[in-house]
């Protein structure tokens, strides 16, 4: 990969947008009984608290310009200590990629393709992810860019629809019908489910120019995101009740199964599921980037292509196995709950450190 490669502000802001909805998008429902009507308060502020964690890692890139976080990690605590970390990292995002595969697979099945065998599905949209993998970072972006502005736009003029016929005040007011509590544990949840953005951030700040002064890029993509997904959540809510949204999977697209226009037109969850289509196949394909990044730091960029099959078999065959969309949710909510946010908090614990050791020992000579 060559390191003269630069992204762009919106290239950072939409990759940062697709880095926090992703898992999230399914797995927001565990919070639903703590938190009730306040969930997309929850959802808000959840996404909101990652943003201290993303300026720190663009703060650290100012000291190693064009490196990772693990390559940061290596020059302080060695070959070893680094590659270690670094393939917990590696199985982290293929975790995260299998969690979305599988949930996205199952959504396929259950309303549109009924009778398509699920490991075609996954096959598909691996092979895709590889294709967009391959290209490179900067033909990604480029085309994150398009998708997720068409994405969201396509989401919000489905949902457009629903005001005010569909849409039922009495469903969100009043908001705060729950305990300090239990909307104190699904904020939580939501920043660790949203942390799967920092993971992207690692590798990404690489290729940020100047890191340390465009730190304002990535709030903006995290706080785009806290508020589409807080106004999605919303208006599902809104017209499903907190209730009955929390009993299904599939929010998106079954709320938009209830928005009639006129006599003839009737259910605009085929919009809807673009929108999911979308974020899958981009949060696939950021989890085996960045997978595939830190397998060729480890073995020092030998045979990238083959390292690159290895890593979408990793995703591949691990997602044929589970093959059940509620293995896949609990996996998500187990990630987000206990693994992403602690893990990316020590990684950054560790690479300050590392800084601070080198500076230390630049100093003493």
């Amino acid at each position: 990969m060559p390191e003269s490669i630069k992204l762009t502000r919106e290239q950072i802001i939409f990759l940062s947008f697709i880095g926090v909805i992703g898992n999230i998008v399914y797995s927001h429902t565990w919070i639903d009984n703590n938190t009730d009507r306040a969930a997309w308060v929850a959802g808000l502020l959840g996404i909101l608290l990652i943003i201290p964690f993303a300026v720190w890692i663009f703060y650290l890139g100012k000291f190693y310009p064009e490196n990772t976080i693990f390559d940061i990690l290596e020059t302080g605590l060695g070959k070893f200590p680094g590659s270690a970390i670094s393939i917990i990292y590696i199985l982290i995002n293929i975790a995260v990629a299998v969690a979305q595969l599988n949930m996205f697979t199952e959504m396929q099945n259950v309303l549109f393709l009924q009778y398509t065998p699920p490991w075609i599905l996954m096959l598909f949209l691996t092979m895709i992810s590889v294709m967009f993998v391959n290209g490179g970072i900067q033909t990604f972006a480029r085309l994150v860019e398009i998708l997720a502005i068409l994405g969201t736009i396509n989401f919000f003029v489905s949902f457009i629809f629903a005001f005010p016929k569909f849409f039922h005040i009495e469903y969100v007011i009043p908001i705060f019908n729950t305990s300090l509590s239990g909307f104190f544990k699904g904020t939580i949840f939501m920043a660790g489910g949203a942390s799967e953005c920092l993971l992207l951030l690692m590798i990404l700040v690489r290729f940020v120019p100047d890191p340390a002064k465009h730190y304002m890029w990535v709030v903006k993509g995290i706080a785009l995101s806290a508020v589409v997904f807080a106004s999605a959540i919303l208006v599902i809510i809104g017209m499903m009740s907190p209730e009955l949204a929390k009993r299904i999977a599939f929010g998106g697209v079954n709320a938009a199964r209830l928005i009639k226009i006129g006599d003839f037109i009737q259910g605009l969850e085929i919009f809807i599921f673009g929108t999911y289509q979308f974020l899958a196949i981009g949060k696939i394909t950021i989890c085996m980037y960045c997978a595939w990044i830190s397998a060729k730091n480890i073995f020092n960029n030998k045979m990238p292509l083959l390292q690159l099959f290895i890593t979408a078999l990793m995703i591949f065959i691990p997602s044929v196995w589970l093959s059940s969309y509620n293995k896949a949710y609990f996996l998500a909510v187990a990630l987000g709950n206990y693994i992403i946010l602690p893990f990316s908090i020590f990684v950054l614990i560790l690479a300050s450190f590392s800084i601070f050791k080198k500076n230390k020992r630049a100093e003493s000579v």
